[in-house]
Order: structure tokens, then sequence, then C-alpha cells
């Protein structure tokens, strides 16, 4: 089709993209779609560049399952899919990269689990009680206030 715009998304896109949907479903209680963990994944990066209330602290791998969907999805969507959703991606990931540090242990940094190297990876600033705990890898501690 000639006359197709460059973003047109065809019926194998669609397809692609609740494939997707229906085999991660078992996996991700979310049952989120492609647009819902891109737009979920931007909310976890800006609450982590505001500064990550220390209080969800011990839940912060969780808050990560999003970008994890995305990394399962992306090999099942078309190329199209993936060409047109990648520079938003890249840019959330940029971003994430920027509000972070690389997790150590004893001085040595974590290498990349199971290839999700968001998961080797903690907030720079942080927000909440100065005393709270903070997860051992989180080291050095990160700041408190903001970024912004």
């Amino acid at each position: 089709m000639a006359d197709r715009d460059d973003t047109s998304l065809t019926e194998e896109d669609y397809a692609s993209v609740l494939a997707a949907m229906q085999t991660l479903s078992g996996r991700y209680r979310s049952g989120w779609s492609l647009n819902e963990a891109l737009a979920r994944w931007r909310l976890v990066v800006k609450d982590i560049e505001e500064g990550f209330d220390t209080q969800w602290a011990w839940e912060y791998h969780n808050e990560l399952a999003c970008r994890d969907w995305l990394c399962e999805a992306w090999p099942l969507l078309t190329d199209r899919v993936r060409a047109l959703r990648q520079p938003f991606l890249d840019s959330m990931d940029d971003r994430f990269a920027a509000a972070t540090a690389p997790m150590r242990i004893e001085g040595a940094v974590l290498s990349h689990r199971r290839g999700k190297w968001w998961h080797d990876r903690y907030p720079r600033v942080v927000t909440g009680e100065p005393g709270e705990e903070l997860p051992k890898p989180w080291s050095p501690a990160p700041e408190y206030g903001s970024l912004a």
C-alpha cells in the first residue's frame, strides 16, 4: 500500500501486540498492553528522577516489572512496532540510567541479572526518613532530596 503513511500499523502489527499481551499475561498480573507498559515505565522513571521514597525501597524491584514486561514483549513484536516505539523506550532507559547508579556489594559492581540491567541500578536520589534502612547494594548511599 503505497499511500499508507509510515506510522500506520498493519493487522500483523496489531496481532503481534495482542500476542505479546496474551503470552505475558500469565507471568505478569498486570495484563498490560504495550502502551500501558510504556506509560508505566515512564511513570516509574519520573518517580525515580524526582526522588524515590525510601518507604518503598524494599519494593523497588517490583516497580521495575513494567520494564521486565517490555523486555520480554519486545522480541514478540513486529519490526515495525519495535521501530516505532524504540525511540521512546531508549529515551526512558537513558533517563532511568541518568537517575540511577550501579548497585555494588563490597565495592564490586553487580552484573546484569538475566540481561535485565535496570535491576542492577538504584536511585541516586531518595526521599523519606534519612534513618531508614536501605538495601545493602544501594552503595554508596543515595542522596536525600530531589533531582528536579
